[in-house]
Parts: structure tokens; sequence; C-alpha cells
């Protein structure tokens, strides 16, 4: 995740917890119950051995899997060698970022009933390169890695083409998801039924970050400043940077779809804003639907918020990965994408 220093001002300040226990569930947990029986199930266990992988990647090479890097190129290989397996056709799509570094994102496309209507899902997979990257995100990508193999695997022929997006150079300037909108055309922007992005899904006890597709949490940040006594001009900025942030009609029903799976799980949420500006979600807000399944354990080192144990480092390794999270990751985006089929 690409995060500037003054963007975690933003992040802390603008999440809310809403409580996941309400009276009204029941219809939610029999829907849950459902996909999880559904015969389409996530293997945790895939997912970790894709990470143990990406692990090796960053150990042969340099210690990381950065844009441009031979840890990033082997990265690449990796995905495109289980594209290959799962019989899937890929694309790459070259690009250079804003520090002259030539990336590439790469495409897999998965044929449904529909090919005009398209559900886009994204991870980046390049790390930064002070480490090897297997929270943020090659926890994203062994999620989308074990989507396909179960799409193909079960010779699934969804209603909605999906399209998995592995996105590079997010790491410096959210290079690759920008380059790739760029170049589409106001026609193919429409096929976009919805874009979901996928960023650090291993962390250990984690808090479960909602896209706020209303906004309704800014409002409540602004109540909660104005019964802290807080002076107007020293939170509206804040507040009005939040409010810009491009957004389309769309997006509150996906928020909908995610309250609704994890509130059945008994599971807090948090409402957020800042970070879809700060991952492979920014270039699509306002042109697509958009959401995003994003687990942080939010700490404070010095005066800097760390979004994970470990975030940005070279301790990032799957020690920082719990199987449960990515279990529920991905049981989260398989249930997105069958409500967005029954559409």
């Amino acid at each position: 995740m690409f995060l500037k220093k003054i963007l975690a001002v933003c992040v802390l300040s603008s999440m809310f917890a809403i409580s996941g226990c309400q009276k009204n569930e029941q219809d939610s947990k029999e829907k849950i119950e459902d996909v999880s029986q559904s015969g389409f199930k996530m293997d945790a266990a895939q997912m970790m051995t894709h990470l143990h992988a990406f692990e090796q990647i960053a150990k042969q090479h340099g210690g990381n899997r950065a844009v441009g890097t031979q840890g990033g190129l082997a990265s690449a290989d990796y995905i495109l060698d289980h594209a290959k397996k799962a019989g899937f056709t890929t694309e790459l799509q070259a690009f250079e970022n804003r520090e002259k570094t030539k990336g590439q994102n790469i495409i897999v496309e998965i044929p449904g009933e529909s090919k005009q209507d398209i559900i886009l899902l994204g991870a980046h997979y390049d790390s930064v390169k002070m480490g090897p990257g297997i929270n943020d995100n090659a926890s994203g990508v062994a999620l989308l890695l074990e989507l396909m193999a179960q799409l193909s695997q079960q010779n699934i022929k969804p209603k909605h083409s999906i399209h998995l997006a592995f996105w590079d150079s997010e790491e410096v300037g959210i290079a690759g998801s920008q380059a790739y909108v760029k170049k589409l055309t106001a026609e193919q922007l429409k096929a976009i039924k919805a874009y979901i992005n996928v960023d650090m899904v291993g962390t250990k006890d984690p808090e479960i970050l909602i896209a706020d597709g209303d906004k309704s949490s800014v409002d409540e940040m602004e109540k909660m400043l104005k019964e802290r006594g807080m002076q107007e001009q020293d939170y509206k900025p804040l507040l009005d940077g939040l409010r810009s942030i491009p957004s389309h009609s769309g997006d509150l029903a996906l928020e909908n779809t995610l309250k609704e799976f994890f509130k059945a799980k008994n599971l807090k949420i948090k409402e957020d804003v800042a970070t879809l500006t700060a991952s492979d979600t920014a270039p699509f807000l306002g042109k697509v639907p958009v959401t995003s399944v994003i687990l942080f354990n939010e700490q404070m080192k010095g005066d800097e918020l760390e979004f994970a144990p470990c975030y940005h480092k070279a301790c990032d390794t799957i020690e920082q990965v719990d199987p449960k999270s990515m279990q529920l990751a991905g049981d989260a985006v398989v249930y997105l994408l069958q409500s967005l089929d029954k559409k």
C-alpha cells in the first residue's frame, strides 16, 4: 500500500468502528452459509503456499520484489506461470513510472456468460525495496491466484467475465493501475461493473476496513470533532479533502454487500475514505463502482502510524500473516462475486 506520512493522519482520523452485532442478522447469516455450502471454497493453505513462494523469490533476489528488480520480474513470471496452468488468457501491459522505472501489469481474463460486463479484481504484486512485501501485498496476489485456481479447477463460468489485475509499481506512485485506467475508453470503463481491490489481507488480529461509499464516516468525524471542541478552521480542510474524493453511484451497494458479509460473522468493521486514494482504487474512483478488502492492525511507531506490524519493512515476512485472515478475505471476495452475479 502506497501511503504518505500526511495521509496516515487522515486515515487515523476518518475511520469509525461499527458494531457487527445487530438483531436483524439472521437473513444475512443464512446467505453467508449458502455461500460456504456452494462448493466454491477458497483454500487458505494454498494461499499460504503462494506466500512461501513469494518469500523465496525475495530471498533469492536481494530481499525484495520491487518494481523493475529481478525479484519483481520473478514475481511476474510466477503469476504468469499459474495463469498458464489455469488455462486463462493473459495480457501484459508495460509502462514507465515517475522514476522512469519500467513496470508491467498482468491482466488475466476469465470469460463469463457475458463478455461485455466485467468484474475487475486487483492486487499489486510489487513490494517496497525495504522488504519482501509478503503481507503488503503478496497476500492480495495469493488470494487472486487461489480464486483463479478455483474458477479453473471447478470449471465455473460466472455470469460476468472476471478480469484479475496484478498491478506493478503500486508502491511507486500507484503507477500500474493508473496506466491501465488511462488507456481505457469510455466504453471500456462502462463495461466494468465493479472494481474490487485486495491489499494487506493477511494481517493478524485485523481491523476490517470497508470503503465508505456514501462518505457517512466523514459526517461522523465532523460530529466527533465538534463534540471534542475542535475549531472548525482546524478540521475543515481535512473534511473538505475527504468529501472531495470522487465517488460513483454504485459504490454504496458494494459497501452494503461487504457490511452484510462481515456483520453476519459478528465482526466489527470500519468505514474508511482516506485509504481509497492510497492504493489501486485511486485511479478508478468516480469512474466505476469501487470497493476494497483491506485488513489493518494499526500501531503508532513514534509519530508515524504503521498500518500493520512490519509495514514497509524487511520483517514483512510470512511470519506476519495469519491464514485465518487470508480465509476471511477470500470468503468475502467470493461473497461479493456471487452477489454481483445475481444482479
